[in-house]
C-alpha cells in the first residue's frame, strides 16, 4: 500500500488546526501557565503550512514551496519558544528562528526558480528543521525535576525522533533524489508520518506537562503562607516529622528556633495592617537569605515564625538565631513608637529538649517568652530538663 503524501499533508492540516484550537482553550482556562499560547501558535502556523503544502501544483510554487516550508520551520521554533517560556528559561538566541526562516526562504527561492532542484530543497528543509527539534528536546531533558521527568521526556521523544527522521531523510535524498515531492517514495512518507507523531505527542505532552505543573502549584499553595512565602503549619508538621526521622536514624542533631516580632502591634496600630504585612514579608525575606538550602522557615501564626535547622546542635543554632536577630534589627523597620522592629528568639534542640515537634515547640516557646521577659530583642535557649 502506497501512502499518498498529499493526503498525509491534508490530514496533518486537520490535526494541527484541531490541536491549535484545543491548546487555545487550554490557554484561556489557564492564563497563568506560560508557553501555552506559543504551542497553540505552533499548531496553527504548522497547519497553515500543511494546507499550502497539500496544494502543491494547484497554487503558485512560491506559496506552496517557499511560504509553506517557511511556516513549517517557524512552527517548530514556536514549539521551542513555548517550551522555554513554560520552563521559565531564557531564550539565549531569540533571533535564530527569524534568521533560519529567512535563510530557508532565500535558499528555497534559489532552488525553485534559479537552480530548480527538489532534492536540494528537501535536504535543506530536513537539515534546518532538525535544528529547532534538537533545541526543543534539549530544553526538555536538562535539569528536569524528578516529578516532571516523565512528562518532559515523553514530549522530548517526539522532537528527538523527528530530528532523527529528518536527518535520515536528508541522507536518503542525497542517495536517491526524487523527481517530485508528491510521489517521493516511502521514505518521504515516513517523514510526514513522523511529523504527525510529533504533533500528537508534543500536544498531548504539553497538556501532560501543564497538568503536572498545575498539580505541583496547587500543592505548593496548600503548603505555603500566601503573605510571606514561608511554609505554613501543615508543611512544617510534615517536614519536621521527616527531618526528625532522618536525624534519629542517622544519629544527627536538629534544632528549632521560634521567634516573635517585638511589639508588632505598635506597628499595626500606628501604620495600619498594610505596613504590618510589608514588615512581615521583609522579615521573612531577610531570614531566608541567612538560612541554608536545607533549613526551613515557617510562619507559625501572626508575627510568630519557626525555623528548622537540620544537622545543627544547640550552640550553633543559638549562633544562627543571634545572626538572624541582628539581621532583622538591621532592617530598621519603624515600629511606630520611636524604635525599630526587633525579634526575640527561643532555641530548642533534638534530642535534648524533645523527641517530637510538639515538645520542641513547647521548649522553644518557653525560651522565647523568657527572652521577652528579659527585655526582648535577644536569644534564649531552652534549659535542660531537670
Amino acid at each position: 500500500m502506497t501512502l499518498d503524501i498529499r493526503t498525509l499533508t491534508f490530514n496533518l492540516l486537520l490535526f494541527a488546526l484541531v490541536f491549535a484550537v484545543g491548546m487555545y482553550f487550554v490557554q484561556r482556562s489557564q492564563p497563568g501557565v506560560r508557553g501555552l499560547r506559543w504551542w497553540a501558535a505552533a499548531n496553527a502556523v504548522g497547519g497553515i503550512g500543511f494546507m499550502l503544502l497539500s496544494l502543491r501544483g494547484l497554487i503558485p510554487d512560491f506559496i506552496s514551496i517557499v511560504i509553506a516550508n517557511c511556516l513549517l520551520l517557524a512552527a517548530l521554533f514556536c514549539f521551542h519558544e513555548g517550551i522555554a517560556r513554560f520552563r521559565r528559561l531564557p531564550n539565549r538566541m531569540p533571533w535564530l528562528g527569524s534568521l533560519l526562516v529567512t535563510i530557508l526562504a532565500l535558499l528555497l527561492f534559489r532552488y525553485t526558480y534559479i537552480l530548480p532542484s527538489i532534492a536540494t530543497r528537501i535536504v535543506i528543509m530536513a537539515l534546518l528543521t532538525a535544528i529547532p527539534a534538537v533545541m526543543a528536546a534539549r530544553l526538555l531533558v536538562l535539569d528536569v525535576p524528578p516529578r516532571l521527568r516523565s512528562s518532559y521526556w515523553f514530549t522530548a521523544s517526539a522532537f528527538i525522533q523527528f530530528a532523527v527522521v529528518s536527518l535520515a531523510r536528508a541522507a536518503y535524498t542525497l542517495m536517491v533524489p526524487p523527481a517530485d515531492l508528491m510521489s517521493a517514495g516511502p521514505t518521504h512518507a515516513v517523514y510526514f508520518l513522523s511529523i504527525f507523531f510529533l504533533l500528537v505527542v508534543a500536544t498531548f505532552g504539553s497538556v501532560w506537562m501543564t497538568t503536572v505543573h498545575l498539580g505541583m502549584e496547587l500543592e505548593h499553595q496548600a503548603r505555603t503562607d500566601p503573605l510571606t512565602g514561608a511554609m505554613n503549619r501543615l508543611a512544617l508538621t510534615e517536614s519536621v516529622v521527616r527531618d526528625l526521622s532522618r536525624a534519629r536514624r542517622n544519629d544527627r542533631p536538629l534544632s528549632l528556633l521560634m521567634f516573635d516580632l517585638d511589639h508588632f502591634k505598635h506597628l499595626n496600630d500606628r501604620f495600619g495592617h498594610q505596613r504590618g504585612d510589608a514588615a512581615l514579608m521583609a522579615v521573612a525575606a531577610a531570614t531566608r537569605q541567612e538560612l541554608r538550602l536545607s533549613d526551613m522557615l515557617a510562619r507559625y501564626g501572626g508575627e510568630e515564625f519557626v525555623v528548622i535547622l537540620p544537622d545543627t546542635d544547640k550552640a550553633n543554632a543559638r549562633d544562627t538565631a543571634e545572626r538572624l536577630r541582628r539581621r532583622i534589627e538591621a532592617l530598621k523597620i519603624d515600629r511606630g513608637d520611636g524604635s525599630v522592629l526587633t525579634a526575640s528568639y527561643g532555641v530548642a534542640a533534638f534530642p535534648a529538649d524533645g523527641a517530637d515537634l510538639d515538645s520542641l515547640i513547647a521548649r522553644a516557646d518557653a525560651a522565647l517568652y523568657a527572652a521577652k521577659a528579659a527585655g526582648r530583642n535577644q536569644v534564649m535557649a531552652a534549659e535542660m530538663p531537670a
